[in-house]
């Protein structure tokens, strides 16, 4: 499977792309959001992960910005170990991001740091949506 991340931290980019590699899946990350909207056709990524908690562009503008571009039919998997909004908002509950990435257009939300088990399944339930859409 070909998977596309956003995950602003280098050591958190590592450890899922390491992840991705057991699990048999080619991923590239994402850095510049612009470059990916250019070349979005190009990419034919089959799941996207995002951080929600990033400097750039918050997790939940990237999903919505997504949803809005040519690649708004690929499933996306939402994930956070915490953090701060822009607004200031500090140690957001995980139930309330979970359910905004949701809410936003993620399939499934996992919470940092992720076993490679969860990692797996979610993916499967993010590949399984689009065949049962």
């Amino acid at each position: 499977m070909r998977v596309l991340f956003k995950e602003d931290d280098d050591l958190a980019a590592r450890t899922l792309e390491r992840q991705l590699r057991k699990l048999g899946h080619a991923s590239e990350r994402i850095i510049n959001v612009e470059d990916l909207l250019k070349h979005e056709t190009e990419l034919e990524p089959e799941v996207i992960i995002t951080d929600i908690f990033m400097p750039d562009i918050e997790g939940l503008a990237f999903i919505r910005l997504l949803k809005r571009s040519d690649l708004s039919g690929v499933p996306i998997l939402a994930i956070s170990g915490g953090g701060t909004y822009r607004g200031g908002i500090k140690d957001v509950e995980y139930s309330f991001v979970a359910r905004a990435a949701v809410d936003f257009g993620a399939i499934r939300f996992l919470r940092k740091p992720i076993s490679l088990q969860a990692l797996q399944t979610a993916l499967e339930d993010c590949v399984r949506s689009v065949s049962s859409a």
